[in-house]
């Protein structure tokens, strides 16, 4: 009876999947249309955007290889070339095969970790893995004992984690063990579940969700399918408290939760000390820090969530490995007025500097003339700071677009219009090949002074707009790393075949590719960025970071050029010469030098050393290395002089004590940041004030 009962109810979910998945392909399909009408770009599906969606659908089921083994992909790989038989209205298979197939390995899967955590693990043999893994394992034994080291590594690491790469005697290190295999038993069992989803029918939805993104993505990388009535658990928690901790959270590839967005205003915006990309590792709970993906939903709920305005510490991993910790404090977002900041750097003279990390608009009812809406953002908060700082005889300024991924184009424009007289700021061409080009929306300037823009390789978009024009200009000495290479502007409209109906409600919807941006000189940021007149070590200089790595990506070409007359010259041989020998003489800049030489080692293959004594070592070099990095390093001879402006400075006597810790703590990173202190000196270098 029992056997019956399983057959049945094996049958009812296969009938389950197949009645989803006949929902999925026609929704598919106008998706495909949609996507033929509205994108820059249209795909045509043949063999090539075959092999690209399956591909792009296995890295996101097992991109690490640690649950399909080579008989599985044995029974999905002929469907490589295709599935665009399928998006071309042929029959629909690859979906459903490769769902039930994830499925099943994750059972399987679950199965490998509790049978390898019930046994003691051993690490007296002489073993290393090598990660990561470059072929799927050829059976389940082989799957099973890439799992036994996978974990042995995970748990030598919450081991030297939690005690601070402490050497251990025996007894010491045996208690730390069976501590860290639970720990990381609940971790991995924990992960399975979330996977799995609470039934069947949930995990078959989000799958067809993410099927929906694969095939988006493959127009590129920007292009996203949109279900509106479905939140991501993180950022609901984040985001929709009346007290906030000011950040957005999103999964990455690999599952982890990590900072997507900084609310601007916020608490982590202010701070400064949390960046896009960050990965959550831990949060104190009471007198301890605990892991987050050790914590039930509850426990996230009490610690992100609530009415109360207290102290929030988090540990994150930043790009380099670094595991550092950001207190913030759970409060409304702040008034508009506070959203940027500017500070002076003292040198022999007031160097002004100003940190946006992403562009912001807002509508301003109050400035609404007849029908039309007017918008007030960065851009006027940015010109507020600069009056405040002119005030202060400021002989240059640093506008710092590290770690800012963009935003609204519209507020990039008028950010150039501050420091462009006149003339176009960049153009857009949509996919009839139209170009239109942008103007410097109001005659005149703000400041006129010297100009320094930092970028990265985390600045994308907008803020890569703004490089972009101020350098054809010569309005500005662009420094740092190459930026991202995001070239393209978005929009999100309904899901819909035919033009879209006001009178519908819509449950789907896309944010589409419908545009580039040029620079003035008809060159492009899409995948080339904007490169730095004097270059800086930069940790996100690897292309793995950048819009190139995505194989869907938009090529690069040219556009016509504006018509435009760029400023003289501006001396940047001298200066970069000047630059890099302060840099090569740098212990950080080194340290970053040699990061980037270690990430790009890694990336291709490393052996992990699977015995206490050997992982020990390793990681304590690893660790060195990450300390290095740190900008709280900096000898205290050699930080940044840097006081608020006369304006906050008066003000800041009379707000109360956080507000006060806060300020307290952006004037630590400000001054201890080599960056900041680098762009100083290439700025007294520039106005001769050294």
């Amino acid at each position: 009876m029992r056997k019956i009962l399983t057959l049945l109810l094996c049958s009812f979910v296969s009938m389950a999947y197949a009645q989803q998945t006949d929902i999925l392909k026609p929704k598919a399909l106008i998706l495909k249309r949609f996507l033929e009408k509205n994108h820059y770009q249209p795909l045509s599906w043949n063999d090539t955007a075959s092999i690209r969606l399956y591909n792009r659908w296995m890295e996101l089921l097992d991109n690490e290889k640690l649950f399909f083994t080579k008989a599985d992909i044995a029974v999905l790989e002929p469907f490589k070339m295709k599935l665009d038989e399928e998006m071309n209205a042929g029959q629909w298979q690859f979906f459903r095969k490769s769902v039930a197939l994830y499925r099943n390995r994750l059972y399987r899967v679950d199965s490998i970790i509790k049978k390898v955590s019930a046994k003691p693990l051993d690490f007296s043999s002489n073993e290393n893995l090598q990660y990561p893994f470059t072929t799927f394992a050829a059976d389940d034994n082989e799957l099973q004992q890439r799992w036994k080291k996978y974990l042995k590594w995970q748990v030598l690491r919450r081991i030297a984690d939690d005690n601070d790469s402490t050497a251990l005697s025996p007894a010491d290190f045996i208690a730390a063990e069976k501590k860290a295999v639970a720990l990381q038993k609940n971790h991995e069992e924990k992960y399975i579940k979330r996977l799995l989803g609470n039934s069947p029918e949930d995990f078959e939805k989000d799958h067809q969700e993410n099927y929906l993104n694969s095939i988006a993505w493959c127009y590129d990388p920007h292009t996203t399918y949109m279900n509106m009535s479905v939140k991501d658990e993180f950022e609901t928690q984040m985001s929709a408290s009346e007290y906030s901790l000011g950040f957005d959270v999103e999964e990455n590839d690999k599952g982890e939760p990590e900072v997507s967005f900084l609310q601007p205003g916020g608490s982590a915006w202010r701070n400064g000390e949390l960046h896009k990309g960050d990965v959550l590792v831990a949060v104190r709970i009471g007198r301890e820090f605990k892991n987050i993906t050790d914590l039930t939903e509850s426990e996230i709920e009490a610690v992100f969530a609530g009415r109360d305005k207290s102290d929030t510490e988090i540990k994150v991993r930043t790009v380099t490995g670094e595991i550092k910790m950001v207190k913030l404090a759970k409060e409304k977002i702040s008034s508009e007025e506070e959203v940027v900041k500017s500070y002076i750097l003292k040198g022999n003279s007031n160097i002004g500097y100003i940190n946006l990390p992403g562009f912001y608009s807002r509508e301003n009812t109050a400035m609404q003339k007849m029908d039309e809406v007017s918008y007030d953002g960065c851009a006027n908060d940015v010109s507020k700071e600069i009056v405040k700082l002119k005030k202060d005889n400021i002989a240059g300024l640093i506008l710092d677009l590290r770690y800012n991924g963009g935003g609204s184009i519209w507020e990039a424009m008028q950010l150039a219009g501050i420091f462009i007289d006149i003339g176009p700021v960049a153009s857009m061409k949509d996919r009839e090949g139209k170009v239109r080009f942008l103007k410097d929306p109001n005659r005149g300037t703000i400041y006129d002074g010297p100009l320094l823009v930092l970028v990265n390789g985390a600045s994308a978009s907008a803020s890569e707009f703004i490089g972009a024009v101020l350098q054809d200009y010569n309005r500005a000495i662009i420094v740092g790393g190459t930026t991202y290479g995001k070239g393209t502007a978005q929009s999100i409209l309904p899901m819909d075949s035919a033009r879209p109906d006001p009178n519908k409600k819509y449950d789907d919807f896309v944010k589409v590719t419908g545009e580039k941006f040029y620079r003035v000189n008809g060159g492009t940021t899409q995948w080339t960025g904007v490169e730095p007149d004097i270059d800086l070590p930069d940790v996100y200089s690897s292309d793995n970071y950048k819009e190139k790595s995505q194989m869907s990506a938009l090529q690069p070409d040219r556009s016509k050029a504006g018509n435009y007359t760029a400023l003289p010259a501006l001396p940047i041989t001298t200066l970069k010469a000047n630059s890099d020998q302060r840099t090569s003489a740098s212990p950080y800049f080194n340290a970053v030098s040699q990061y980037i030489q270690l990430a790009e080692k890694n990336e291709k293959a490393r052996s992990v050393s699977l015995t206490w004594a050997a992982y020990l070592q390793q990681y304590k070099e690893a660790k060195k290395l990450y300390l290095s990095l740190s900008e709280e390093m900096l000898p205290a001879a050699e930080q940044t002089s840097v006081l608020n402006n006369s304006f906050d400075k008066e003000r800041f006597a009379l707000l109360g004590e956080y507000s006060k810790e806060v300020n307290e703590a952006y004037l630590k990173n400000i001054k201890t940041d080599p960056v900041i202190r680098e762009a100083m000196f290439i700025m007294l270098d520039w106005t001769g004030k050294k």
